[in-house]
């Protein structure tokens, strides 16, 4: 995107020859000394020579907000990659490696979201208005409170009575969905009785979704087997069956 520095960033009014002028630190956007939100004296810290003090236009701030949690994703990425190369994938080929790290990327920004009742309407703007303000009740009152999908999706055939359709909630982010799985345990503890049931998971690939069936299936075939205390844990982001106890164990050594 192209940033147009003739108006100001802020009130996208254009500037004229009398304009006091403040250039962010961080990008080429400029907006008026009003528009900034700072100080008088705030300012004129800005203009000395050998200033410390650095001014961030609102899209540069909220950036840097997200450098945090986008770090953690960006390290989760990372240890995906040895793990696809080490493991499972060992015996793929390069590109293959590339495409599905490329799709987990397409999808870090989605979150999906299980049985929440489907709205009945015939009207496809009221459904997808009940589907966003649903979700919004979910993570209210929680640290991902601010956080609006931009898009929402109904997966699967067309609505069925007392069968509710998955929704993928694309958000604005990969840090937003990031936050929200993060949380989402706070998130479903706090939701009513009524709600038990409502789950949440990343937007998996379909090579996630197999692996994980091989897991499952694994795993039932152990329990069958006699073997007991037995779960499917995600370690570094990759899943693997473990022994509940070895969990409590080490839980207890934080």
């Amino acid at each position: 995107m192209v940033l147009n520095t003739n108006s100001c960033g802020f009130c996208e009014l254009q500037f004229n020859d009398l304009d006091a002028q403040l250039k962010c630190d961080s990008c080429p956007r400029l907006v008026h000394h009003k528009c900034s939100g700072l100080l008088a004296s705030e300012i004129k810290c800005l203009t000395l020579k050998n200033r410390k003090l650095k001014y961030f236009c609102d899209s540069c701030d909220k950036g840097l907000n997200e450098l945090p949690d986008l770090k953690k994703l960006i390290s989760s990425l990372l240890v995906e990659v040895e793990n696809l190369k080490n493991n499972s994938c060992s015996s793929r080929s390069d590109e293959f490696i590339i495409n599905e790290m490329n799709e987990r990327n397409f999808r870090a920004a989605n979150v999906l979201f299980y049985n929440i009742p489907e709205c009945t309407s015939s009207n496809i703007e009221e459904r997808v208005l009940y589907d966003k303000e649903e979700i919004s009740k979910i993570i209210k009152g929680t640290s991902s409170d601010n956080k609006t999908p931009i898009k929402v999706i109904r997966l699967g055939k067309s609505y069925q009575p007392n069968k509710h359709r998955p929704i993928k909630a694309i958000f604005s982010s990969a840090g937003d969905a990031f936050d929200i799985l993060k949380n989402k345990k706070h998130i479903l503890s706090c939701l009513p009785p009524n709600s038990s049931n409502i789950g949440i998971s990343s937007d998996r690939t379909l090579f996630q979704r197999e692996q994980m069936k091989k897991l499952r299936d694994q795993l039932a075939a152990r329990q069958s087997s006699g073997e007991q205390n037995l779960t499917i844990k995600f370690t570094k982001g990759t899943p693997g069956i473990v022994v509940i106890d070895k969990i409590v164990k080490n839980s207890q050594n934080f």
